[in-house]
This record gives structure tokens, sequence and C-alpha cells, in this order.
């Protein structure tokens, strides 16, 4: 329902094909498709934890938090994601201005009107090759969308704080999405890491499908340091990002299984 380009319900019956017995869809920003996965899993027997992947920014830094475990039938929680998809959509229109400075329109409101949940970065790529603008998603993003880019636009965000916060009013466990893509070092990173903490922060994605070896020990360490659970995470939007699920390096530990309550 974000960045992706299969349905919830293939995503769940992918992870069954591949013989997982968990799964979580954590689309950007929205919780829309977690109803529809869980669903489908309960139906094709597949234990589900809901989930999305929250966009923050911190001193001009990209930060994601993945929300799991949240209470989506609070009705409250429609109130607090709509003020999020606000944020995303001021982004969205600083972006679409930028590419039209550029000399590549598009038209944003046809764009979202024809795509369900929340449209991204991937899916403002993909509309670019549509229209002949470029040849490939990551074209688009190493010449324009991406950070630092010519029409990469940074608006008003969530902060990791507030986005452990939201996590947590509504039950559900925060945690560090791919910290790998911070390009922190370690003394920088593990003094980031110590403020979210602070905010309620319960676990790292140390087994994220990019992560080396030492990269995932290094992670699983300060996981370890902070009591903190240990995700892992394919980041599977499509055959060019990401890979498929059923990596068996990302099999949580007990730990981890006993506070998902899988």
């Amino acid at each position: 329902m974000s960045d992706g380009i299969f349905t919830p319900e293939a995503l769940t019956d992918m992870a069954k094909e591949r013989g997982l017995n968990c799964i979580s869809v954590t689309d950007h920003d929205t919780f829309e498709g977690t109803r529809r996965a869980r669903e489908r899993a309960s139906a094709i027997g597949l234990k589900y934890v809901v989930g999305a992947e929250l966009s923050t920014v911190h001193n001009g830094m990209d930060v994601h938090v993945l929300a799991y475990n949240v209470d989506v039938d609070d009705p409250k929680l429609e109130i607090a994601m709509k003020q999020v998809a606000e944020l995303r959509d001021a982004r969205n229109k600083a972006i679409a201005v930028k590419l039209s400075q550029q000399g590549f329109p598009i038209d944003l409101d046809a764009l979202c009107a024809q795509t369900q949940g929340s449209v991204g970065r991937p899916v403002i790529a993909r509309e670019m090759v549509r229209l002949g603008y470029c040849e490939s998603v990551s074209e688009a993003f190493d010449k324009y969308l991406g950070a630092g880019k010519c029409c990469y636009a940074q608006t008003r965000r969530l902060t990791p704080a507030e986005a452990i916060r939201l996590t947590l009013r509504f039950g559900g466990i925060p945690v560090l999405a791919h910290p790998k893509q911070l390009r922190l070092d370690k003394p920088q990173f593990e003094k980031f890491l110590k403020t979210l903490v602070a905010a309620g922060l319960s676990g790292i994605e140390a087994n994220y499908f990019a992560h080396n070896t030492y990269e995932r020990s290094y992670y699983a360490r300060m996981a370890k340091k902070y009591k903190l659970i240990i995700t892992g995470g394919s980041d599977f939007h499509d055959y060019a990002h990401g890979i498929e699920i059923g990596v068996k390096s990302f099999l949580p530990n007990g730990y981890t299984r006993k506070v998902l309550g899988i």
C-alpha cells in the first residue's frame, strides 16, 4: 500500500509459499494494508505482526521507525496517521515542484488518485519511468530523487522521538529500521541510539538484508547492550529493491519472539 508492487495478500501468500511462519508487511506511513494482510494470513495459517514504517527526520537525516503490534482497531490511530499523511503530501508537492522546474512535470493529483495507500518517492520514480523521463527507478533516484539530488525535498516530518511516542501510544513496539543507512560511525551511532532508547525505542533491525555479517553482529551487540529486540527485514518492494522474503538469517531470537508475541 505504499512503495511496493505487490498487494498485501500477494506478499502474504509469497511468505507462506517460501516456508515462513510469520510475516509483517510494513508499508511507509500507513497501516491501510495491514488488515488485509492480517486477514489473509489468518486464512492460510500464517502468523502476522501488524506493522508500518514511519518516515522521520533528525537534523537533516532520514530515520525510519518500524511500528510493530500497533492497535490498528483504535479509531484514534486513523486520526494520527492522517496527520502523518499530510506531512508526506507536503513533501511530495515540493518534489513535484522541483521536478517541474527541471522539465519533468508529473500530475501528482492523478498519481495519488490512482495509487492505493501512500505515495512515496518510489511511486514518483516509477511514474518518471512511465513518462519516459528515466529508464529505470534507480536512475530516477541516482539523478533526481535521492538525498541531496536536485529534486530531493525535505519538509516538516515526524521526528524519531515523535514516531516512537506515536507507536507507544497505540500499544506498539518501535524499532529502528536499517541502521546502516544512517551512515553514522560507531560513536555517532551509539550516541544517537541512546537518545532513541531514552524516547522509548524497543528494537533494532540488525538483520537487514543489506547488512553484512560484521554489521549484523555490531547492531546485535548494541541491541543486547540496551536490552532491545533484534528484528530482520527484506525491504522487498519489487525484484529491483530488497530481496525476496524467506531468508533464514531473519529468524528472531527468543527475546524478540517473546516481546512481539510470536
